[in-house]
């Protein structure tokens, strides 16, 4: 069995590529570690495909293997291919465009080795991205830290996983793939080192503005409760405040009798009205969120051995 599969997700990375295959063979072969590299193509816009091809017959098949996706899944879908083809005992991703450098995995390595951990990610001690990129990927960060509380804080596309925690992320099922939030429900044995992040060079992000707020949303749609506890407790304290001020109005309408005809009827009917409506989407709420976790498939454990 090999040492290491280095699984990489390919969308525009035809001026990249090469660089990288060239130092991800000096770092393996320079350490002396079997491995191989992965390239899962997403259909992007540009040339990948053919670099990928040239690649492969460039330093082998049994080195460098290419997978065609029928059309553009999304990153951590491409992952999860990738996964399913790995033959090594230990999983690495980075990104195409050379921010992660190869020689930073000999930090992922020792970090694994100290703890036995089942992760291990590479935490970007300053983003290189533009000021925009770097502002909402903090944004984004934060958001899903807390409507995530399981969420490793220095989660990243930089990781090393064992080949078995890997592999069972594929027996997921649910409507969005969010690789991080999978490896929240398989372990908390994960760690983190600092690496560093170098600047794009070539080519430009994949993620839109459109793009990142679609992923935030869906991630959060279906990793996270925080929305539905949120319009439940608005919802109960919408019901208290109208039903105690139709309380209150229904109380001086008997007592004193000081408003307009029609005024008090009118303002009970609307408070209590509103407050049920709110009362009900949050219970359905409620509702439609077990619905989406017993429709969620999760691995029911995955064990460690002694050996572990």
């Amino acid at each position: 069995m090999l040492d290491y599969s280095v699984v990489v997700p390919v969308y525009q990375g035809q001026d990249t590529l090469a660089a990288l295959t060239a130092q991800l063979h000096a770092f393996f072969t320079g350490t002396n570690r079997s491995f191989e590299i992965i390239f899962v193509y997403d259909c992007g816009p540009d040339g990948s495909w053919a670099v990928i091809r040239a690649l492969q017959a460039q330093y082998g098949p049994s080195l460098v293997r290419g997978v065609h996706l029928t059309r553009n899944f999304g990153q951590h879908n491409a992952l999860l291919c990738g996964f399913g083809e790995a033959l090594g005992q230990f999983i690495i991703t980075l990104d195409e465009d050379l921010q992660h450098r190869p020689a930073d995995i000999e930090q992922l390595i020792a970090r694994q080795q100290q703890g036995n951990f089942d992760v291990v990610y590479g935490m970007p001690q300053e983003l290189r991205h533009s000021p925009f990129r770097n502002f909402t990927s903090r944004a984004m960060r934060r958001l899903l830290r807390a409507g995530i509380p399981d969420l490793h804080p220095h989660y990243s596309a930089f990781r090393l996983l064992k080949a078995d925690t890997a592999r069972a992320c594929l027996d997921m099922r649910n409507s969005h793939t969010f690789l991080d939030g999978y490896l929240t429900w398989i372990t908390t044995h994960v760690a983190s080192v600092p690496v560093v992040h170098q600047p794009r060079t070539a080519g430009s992000s994949g993620y839109t503005l459109g793009k990142l707020l679609a992923l935030s949303l869906n991630i959060f749609i279906t990793f996270s409760n925080l929305p539905i506890r949120l319009l439940t407790a608005l919802s109960v304290l919408v019901f208290l405040v109208t039903s105690a001020y139709s309380a209150y109005v229904l109380g001086r309408k008997l007592l004193y009798d000081d408003y307009l005809l029609g005024f008090p009827s009118l303002i009970i009917s609307i408070g209590f009205g509103v407050g049920l409506i709110m009362l009900g989407l949050g219970i359905v709420g409620e509702y439609i969120y077990r619905i989406n976790l017993k429709t969620t498939r999760r691995p029911n454990f995955v064990k460690r051995t002694m050996e572990d």
